[in-house]
């Protein structure tokens, strides 16, 4: 079982360096996005909020790095933006070396706060 994380460091410290750099450049692009994104550590993986409302998470593997969730909204909202991408079930899958484009993090962030918010 891998050990628990108390926060967003810790968990980047325990990858390898190049999943970690990935993540570390979505990651800045995530914070870069909205005003109010808090940074938390989340089911053991780091997590972005708004007010107490997931808005991502992200995560990094051997073979690839996540970013959760997709919903079919998302992905239909998004369409064509996402043919680079594999998306299977509510993850959007990237490639370690190759961090998500900071312009597709942010409309990924800003159309999960719309809707959030329409909740």
């Amino acid at each position: 079982m891998r050990e628990k994380f108390a926060t967003v460091k810790d968990y980047l410290n325990s990858l390898e360096p190049e999943v970690r750099k990935t993540l570390q450049a979505v990651r800045k692009s995530i914070i870069s996005s909205s005003k109010g994104i808090d940074e938390v550590i989340s089911y053991n993986i780091p997590g972005y909020k708004i007010e107490g409302k997931a808005v991502v998470y992200i995560a990094g593997f051997k073979n690839h790095c996540s970013l959760y969730p997709m919903t079919k909204n998302l992905v239909n909202s998004l369409g064509s933006k996402l043919d680079k991408f594999t998306i299977k079930g509510s993850t959007l899958q990237y490639e370690i070396g190759k961090p998500l484009p900071p312009a597709l993090v942010k409309m990924i962030v800003n159309e999960r706060i719309k809707m959030l918010k329409l909740k």
